[in-house]
């Protein structure tokens, strides 16, 4: 990435209004940064410049633990439908990676990362080379997904350490709220809990907006439906793949009780490819998904599996020879009939 790593307005936003009770006004915090009040989620600010600005709050507030104090303001459904999406079913290890991809989209970059060690599971959170975020926000991104991982598994997660790379002046508040003793000065930003926790299963605790999501991926397995029945499986194994971010060849063997050189042989047969199927069940979804106005471009590229915002164009211009943009503003064309200078023209 030859720019700074910035973050979504979409991550901004929330963040900024929970900061309305240590009397910062939303609207002109996010014009400094030079956000109005029409910027969609596709917009990026500066890591640097956000950083700044939330530190100079922190020390104007006297609070140096103000990324926990926010956390700890933004229910779920702060962030929209990503919420819902990330803490949505599966186990918690699904849920981590889900948020891992949500992250690396929202802020180009940040990611978490798993890593089973003996009996105890490493999670951290990693940042490109040029991320300079500051620590207000890597404090909220940590506490968020330890309350929302709490939360979602029903309390039952029991961090055994909590580590940052930067310092504090007063420890007490982070001990608090991860309710383990916390080390700073570390070389890594993350927790560590016992493996068995990983397969605890999460389940959002808003069922109506849990219902929505289930709801949107059985319609979209039906659409999915082809009348053949191996591709169909294929299909929706790898439409459930995409939402839980692994779309091995392994792992979909496994799910259609095969070996990986059969699956490959049987999808030769009918003239496809595994690629092919990916890239066909994306493509298809982030249609979909396109002709719904209230989903926003960022949305889309989280929902076909894409951790950059880039790589979701790239890919959707080599599927379709057009932007995300492009495609939507086509589609609401021949919806309504034409441009309005077309149906004008009709008329007459």
């Amino acid at each position: 990435m030859d720019r700074e790593p910035g973050l979504s307005v979409l991550i901004l936003r929330p963040v900024v209004e929970s900061l309305r009770g240590a009397g910062v006004d939303p609207p002109s915090f996010l014009r400094d940064l030079g956000i109005d009040a029409q910027a969609g989620a596709e917009t990026f600010v500066r890591g640097s410049l956000a950083g700044r600005a939330l530190t100079s709050v922190a020390e104007r507030v006297g609070d140096r633990s103000l990324g926990l104090t926010i956390a700890c303001c933004m229910p779920l459904g702060s962030f929209g439908t990503f919420d819902h999406a990330v803490w949505t079913g599966g186990s918690l290890h699904d849920a981590i990676a889900r948020s891992s991809h949500f992250y690396s989209l929202v802020t180009e970059g940040v990611s978490l990362a798993v890593e089973r060690r003996g009996m105890l599971a490493h999670v951290s959170m990693r940042a490109p080379l040029g991320a300079r975020h500051g620590t207000v926000l890597t404090d909220i991104a940590l506490a968020l997904n330890v309350l929302r991982a709490r939360e979602a598994t029903g309390y039952k997660l029991r961090l055994r350490s909590v580590s940052f790379r930067h310092r504090a002046a007063d420890a007490k508040p982070y001990d608090a709220l991860f309710q383990t003793t916390v080390a700073f000065s570390q070389p890594v930003d993350g927790v560590v809990f016992d493996a068995s926790m990983l397969d605890l299963p999460v389940r959002t605790p808003d069922p109506a907006a849990a219902t929505r999501v289930e709801a949107r991926a059985a319609n979209m397995e039906h659409q999915l439906q082809s009348g053949d029945p191996f591709l169909d499986r294929m299909r929706a194994a790898v439409l459930r793949g995409v939402w839980a971010r692994d779309q091995a060849l392994s792992r979909l063997a496994r799910e259609l009780a095969m070996g990986e050189r059969t699956l490959q042989r049987r999808l030769r047969e009918h003239g496809t490819s595994h690629r092919q199927i990916v890239d066909d069940v994306r493509r298809r979804l982030a249609e979909q998904l396109l002709l719904r106005e209230d989903t926003s471009i960022l949305e889309v590229a989280y929902e076909v599996g894409f951790a950059r915002l880039q790589a979701f164009y790239r890919a959707f211009g080599r599927w379709t020879g057009r932007t995300p943009a492009a495609f939507r503003s086509s589609r609401r064309v021949s919806a309504t009939g034409g441009t309005r200078s077309e149906r004008s023209s009709r008329r007459r």
